[in-house]
């Protein structure tokens, strides 16, 4: 998704104001196997050799922070 189409979405939900506050990377130790994941997780799907891309190519997966008024 990108921060557009958040943006559309808080407005067609009439908030007044979407600001971005950060965008980051996001983390393989936020996003890590743990002993409740039986299944797999982010490094499963990143490139070895290139972790800002997924295996197939994708851009890897970021999170925003944004601060918006209804």
């Amino acid at each position: 998704m990108s921060i557009k189409a958040l943006q559309n979405w808080f407005e067609k939900a009439k908030f007044s104001s979407f600001e971005v506050l950060e965008i980051k990377q996001t983390d393989l130790n936020e996003q890590r196997k743990t002993e409740w994941i039986l299944g797999e997780s982010l490094e499963d799907f990143l490139d070895k050799d290139n972790p800002l891309i997924t295996v197939e190519g994708y851009p890897a997966p970021k999170r925003v922070y944004v601060k918006a008024k209804k």
